[in-house]
């Protein structure tokens, strides 16, 4: 039995099958951090919070032996804090992740992104939190087919 998956083997290789005449797949995986800052409006009482600390991102693409290119991440704050324009002070706690895939063949690719942000009065001002959701696809054109946006708010008291 041994000798006829070998020779089945050495004959696929022979005629040119296999994987083994295309390019290997690559992958590569990157870790970072960096400062980050903004202001965001406080839905609850309409006062802006501005917040600064690091992001702490990790990322990781994949290119396969035909082309195709998925990059994909995760983003966490760490050490995020805020305070609004009454002098409240807050944490942030944030996740995020993205996904990007391209085809090796055309301009056809997808892009999603999703993301939760936490706001943690360390006082008497209100917790808020934020979740948002982006994505996009293209047809093999470049041309866009399918756009979706969602951005939702909510008080926790």
């Amino acid at each position: 039995m041994r000798l006829v998956v070998s020779f089945g083997a050495a004959t696929l290789l022979a005629l040119g099958g296999g994987a083994a005449w295309a390019a290997p797949d690559t992958s590569s995986t990157v870790s970072s951090e960096v400062p980050v800052s903004g202001t965001v409006l406080n839905p609850c009482n309409g006062e802006d919070v501005s917040w600064q600390g690091t992001a702490h991102f990790v990322v990781h693409q994949t290119v396969t032996s035909n082309g195709h290119d998925t990059l994909s991440g995760h983003v966490n704050f760490q050490g995020i804090q805020g305070q609004d324009s009454l002098g409240n002070a807050y944490r942030v706690a944030n996740t995020a992740n993205f996904e990007l895939t391209t085809s090796g063949e055309s301009a056809q690719s997808e892009f999603t992104t999703t993301a939760a942000f936490l706001f943690v009065s360390q006082g008497a001002a209100p917790n808020f939190d934020s979740h948002t959701t982006y994505h996009v696809s293209f047809d093999a054109n470049g041309e866009p087919t399918a756009t979706v946006i969602r951005i939702e708010s909510s008080c926790q008291g």
